[in-house]
């Protein structure tokens, strides 16, 4: 594990010299493609610092709540190993840093195949930061931007709600509401979905001693992914991230919002449209409908748990087989953490030996042959055992 320093930011003296060594060791805009794959990322900007700790900075990611500035980066040992910095201002004040000490406990209170992994922070820095992994992929919504806003099949769907709440599963088993579930904070590429950004999650364990530090005024991220609960600034429990689960396979069937495709109604709106029901769920697969119809209802007790969610998606869906861009939902050692995480790894297991059987005429003829198998053996058996009795 790498832990980064206290060195805080270290900024060029200034002068055109020090501009030039930061042209000499920062990719080019071609060379970035290369280095950090192809998720969106922005040049950095005048005053940017050239490192971070032991970390030399190469570009920047959108910027994050609390006005934190998002780096992505490099370690300067041999592995070169890339890393996102998340860090405050220098003047943020006490109640923003304290927030921003949250965000960190709560992600790396979750050990997940699917979340990155904190590496290094230094919060009593002058200017607080943060290390996470880097995962190279494409966020949701730019993964559907590069699709020219067609929406997924059904069974690129079907892998996106599994994987999504296996990522679910595991941060609530940690006792963490993520709070802010929508197409940017999922990252997808060739080992499947990643969920990113706890900047306004939520531990629901034991509080420390100065109590919870988010308050209502930034208790959503984006209104179009929050739930009613969450808008109006309610106690919230793991039922809002279903909430926001549903949400988010709705738009992905659509590639558009299904209550504010323009992102035009205020807060106190679209909150409206929410109880009233007014929902546009007819891109989501019959097969799915059920499922994110439950999972939307705006009262939040009313709403399936993420093990009824898994159990419903997993048989609704096992039959499908179109062809898919998003690769299956992969299992780790980690999901065999509890009996809900192995009954949803088994059927998952069981669904595609199933349709490997029925599907193809391969798989159709070594499931005969094995019957046959089993009953020649079966028959011996029986045999020999009327034999010994009887004879």
């Amino acid at each position: 594990m790498v832990v980064a320093t206290a060195t805080p930011y270290r900024r060029p003296p200034g002068g055109e010299r020090e501009a030039r060594v930061v042209d000499e060791e920062t990719p080019s805009a071609e060379g970035l493609t290369t280095v950090v794959g192809t998720r969106r990322v922005h040049p950095m900007e005048p005053g940017d610092p050239v490192a971070i700790g032991p970390y030399t900075v190469l570009c920047r990611l959108p910027r994050g709540g609390q006005g934190a500035d998002v780096f992505v980066a490099k370690s300067d040992d041999e592995s070169a190993q890339l890393v996102v910095i998340k860090c405050l201002p220098a003047d943020a004040g006490e109640l923003t840093r304290r927030r921003f000490a949250r965000e960190v406990e709560n992600a790396a209170r979750i050990v997940s195949p699917r979340v990155a992994r904190i590496v290094g922070q230094d919060l009593e820095a002058k200017s607080p930061y943060y290390v996470q992994e880097y995962v190279q992929g494409l966020p949701l919504d730019e993964w559907l931007a590069q699709r020219e806003r067609v929406g997924l099949n059904a069974e690129e769907l079907r892998r996106i709600a599994i994987g999504l709440l296996r990522a679910l599963r595991d941060v609530h088993a940690a006792k963490v509401v993520h709070r802010d579930v929508k197409p940017s904070n999922i990252i997808i590429n060739d080992k499947g979905l990643w969920l990113v950004d706890f900047g306004i999650s939520r531990y629901l364990g034991t509080e420390h001693p100065d109590g919870t530090v988010t308050s209502a005024i930034n208790g959503f991220g984006s209104k179009l992914f929050a739930s009613p609960e969450q808008l109006q600034g309610l106690p919230l429990t793991e039922a809002s991230d279903v909430y926001s689960w549903g949400m988010v396979i709705a738009y992905a069937a659509g590639a558009k919002h299904p209550v504010d495709p323009d992102d035009e109604l205020s807060p106190a709106d679209y909150w409206i449209e929410l109880k009233a029901g007014r929902i546009d769920l007819a891109p989501v697969p019959h097969n799915l409908l059920d499922s994110v119809t439950r999972a939307l209802r705006f009262n939040p007790e009313r709403r399936p748990s993420l093990s009824e969610l898994a159990r419903d998606v997993e048989q609704s869906t096992r039959w499908l087989g179109q062809t898919s861009e998003i690769p299956s939902p992969r299992t780790a050692l980690g999901d065999f953490r509890s009996l809900d995480a192995v009954l949803d790894v088994v059927r998952y297991q069981l669904a595609r030996v199933e349709r490997a059987v029925a599907d193809t005429q391969t798989g159709y003829a070594a499931a005969i042959g094995v019957a046959v198998v089993l009953g020649v053996i079966t028959g011996l058996v029986l045999a020999v055992l009327f034999h010994v009795i009887f004879g």
